[in-house]
């Protein structure tokens, strides 16, 4: 009875490593032209320009992968540096987006206006159960324009320690004056979303590109 080998040409070897089929080595490249060369018509042989041509598309195909092998590890190690570079806004003073307003000790967190020209911002304080407990106005300029709320009630009474949200207006005389209303606190955490950096100010999450400021 015939022994069959241990491959067949069906298989891969015993305790080989397994790869993926569907890329070509230059071995398998090889093998090929071989087969080319072996199997060609005697009576139309390969030219030699057709010959080089095949040898050089493989040398061209060889280095692309090794040039984007390259690239993915650069782009790796980038994305490294970049994560761990962003720890080091936990704990941080940041200002994003957000009509959010916390009050403690009868200090409240730094918010900020950025407006698209001079005019005057009308502010009003909400509570928790969105009752109005204050209001106020400040002139603000084309940029950012930083403020605070004084914590004081409209009787001059100071306010509980809370959350507090911010209804905002700008004018300049009976004209609307674009604005993005934002807040400034500390960042309370830090994750990646598909290697994003993601942080949470005031209980809320926001990309890392969504900051405006770090302070």
């Amino acid at each position: 009875m015939p022994v069959q080998g241990v491959t067949d040409g069906y298989g891969p070897v015993v305790g080989e490593a397994s790869r993926n089929y569907s890329e070509v080595s230059k071995i398998d490249f090889m093998k090929l032209l071989v087969a080319q060369i072996q199997n060609q018509d005697p009576m139309s042989p390969m030219d030699n320009a057709q010959f080089t041509s095949q040898i050089t598309e493989m040398t061209m195909l060889e280095e692309t992968q090794k040039m984007n092998a390259n690239l993915e590890d650069n782009i790796m190690v980038g994305q490294s540096i970049n994560n761990t570079a962003m720890l080091a806004l936990v704990g941080k003073d940041v200002t994003v987006e957000g009509n959010n307003l916390s009050l403690t000790g009868g200090q409240s967190s730094q918010n900020v206006i950025a407006s698209t020209g001079p005019g005057t911002a009308t502010i009003e304080v909400t509570d928790s159960g969105g009752h109005v407990v204050d209001s106020f106005r400040i002139p603000v300029d084309a940029g950012l324009n930083d403020f605070n709320w004084d914590g004081l009630l409209e009787d001059d009474v100071v306010a509980p320690d809370g959350k507090y949200t911010l209804s905002i207006s700008v004018t300049n005389g009976d004209i609307d004056v674009p604005f993005t209303s934002l807040l400034t606190g500390p960042v309370e955490s830090l994750r990646y979303d598909n290697g994003v950096g993601v942080v949470t100010v005031g209980g809320s999450e926001f990309y890392v590109s969504e900051i405006y400021k770090i302070s």
